[in-house]
């Protein structure tokens, strides 16, 4: 018996070493997937930063002489873990855009206003906050709801930390030609994968 033991031990710590190591394939694999996600719903927000549905010239030379608006902006360190924040303005697209959690538009009083605005506006923000069950945070969600009211919801927890950054425009000879935005590089760790995704997304429709 003290033999056949002796056998079976090796076959066992093998067995039970690749268990554990599919295993951990396969959370590296569902992380990665939530992070492609979130990637995907930030860069939707920062092209959509700026929309206006302009239907003609003349709507287009009037909303030039308009007051302008901040349509984007980025807080730097103001979140969990020295995360930043990014949150982006625009007008309604249509009927089946929807916000950070899928949220549509609704006209309300016969056409005459929209749920999910505020001045003619939608909103969107992302940010870190402590998660309560977790050593890192939650990639949180600011949109607004039926009534305009900012409201937040979790995206995606296990998050070590977010970081954006302006991307200026560059010449043919690599060097920035001025101030001027042309995008914004996203960074984001989690805490269960010892690597950094990033991505950059290029502005649309603000400067």
């Amino acid at each position: 018996m003290s033999l056949g033991i002796a056998v079976i031990a090796p076959l066992l710590q093998s067995s039970s070493a690749l268990v554990r190591k599919q295993t951990h394939v396969e959370k590296a694999w569902l992380v990665e997937q939530d992070v492609i996600r979130v990637l995907e719903l930030m860069a939707r927000a920062i092209r959509m930063a700026g929309y206006r549905k302009i239907g003609s010239l003349g709507e287009y030379r009037q909303g030039l002489r308009m007051a302008k608006v901040d349509y984007i902006g980025l807080e730097h360190r103001t979140g969990w873990n020295h995360s930043d924040l990014l949150w982006v303005k625009h007008e309604p697209a249509d009927g089946t855009e929807g916000d950070c959690l899928g949220n549509r538009v609704e006209q309300l009083n016969h056409g005459k206003s929209q749920s999910r605005t505020k001045n003619g506006l939608r909103y969107q923000g992302f940010f870190v906050k402590k998660a309560g069950d977790d050593r890192g945070g939650s990639l949180m969600c600011a949109s607004l709801d039926r009534q305009g009211r900012l409201q937040h919801t979790s995206l995606m927890n296990h998050i070590d930390t977010l970081h954006f950054k302006w991307v200026g425009q560059q010449t043919r000879s690599g060097e920035p030609t001025s101030p001027t935005r042309a995008g914004v590089h996203i960074a984001l760790k989690t805490t269960l994968m010892e690597r950094e995704f990033s991505r950059f997304v290029a502005l649309r429709n603000v400067p």
